[in-house]
């Protein structure tokens, strides 16, 4: 008898001790979402901006129960051509220095973004992040934050510096070398995101 209540205790906590399955949630990244490349040339600044994006991409969280964070990963595919500059001329540089029609996608991967501090309002993350530029990838670490708004909408927002170079692009020089824009450019994101 004692022999049996000894294998069922032992039996017991053996399931207690068992690690819980994680959870596993997933964020539809929405079409109201944003991305830029913001930089400078020798004689003013400038901001490219992603138009027209459609959303669908998704984005997944781990959680594991009874820890205090969360893992993150998923990609954002931007189309090329849908950057607009704001200025014709300029608009066209960008397209031709990033090779718009030779590289049609821009591509955003975070790869393992860690969420500390579960359930505040202003939660950061920190962790890499791939970004595929002209058929160039590159891997960055970064940090950003994610917010929950008071009507609902989760943002996951940061911005990552990066250089022309980063991708073996020769930044755009124009009217005889006396318009040059700087090396060194800052994407941008601010991702709405719906739980599905």
């Amino acid at each position: 008898m004692k022999t049996l209540l000894l294998i069922l205790v032992s039996f017991l906590f053996s399931i207690s001790s068992i690690p819980k399955e994680k959870e596993v949630n997933q964020w539809l990244v929405s079409s109201q979402s944003t991305v830029s490349i913001e930089g400078n040339t020798n004689i003013n600044s400038f901001e490219c901006q992603s138009m027209n994006y459609h959303g669908n991409d998704i984005l997944e969280e781990e959680i594991i129960p009874g820890d205090k964070t969360a893992t993150w990963s998923g990609e954002v595919t931007l189309r090329s051509q849908n950057f607009d500059c704001f200025n014709r001329m300029m608009t066209k540089d960008f397209h031709k220095t990033v090779k718009a029609e030779e590289h049609p996608e821009i591509q955003v991967r975070f790869l393992d973004l860690k969420r500390e501090n579960l359930n505040t309002e202003m939660e950061k993350l920190s962790g890499n992040v791939e970004i595929t530029l002209a058929g160039t990838c590159r891997r960055f670490p970064i940090s950003c934050q994610l917010s929950t708004k008071e009507n609902g909408k989760t943002f996951l927002l940061g911005a990552q510096e990066v250089t022309f170079s980063d991708f073996q692009l020769d930044p755009p020089i124009k009217f005889l070398g006396t318009v040059k824009v700087e090396n060194s450019i800052i994407v941008k994101f601010g991702l709405v995101l719906e739980k599905i």
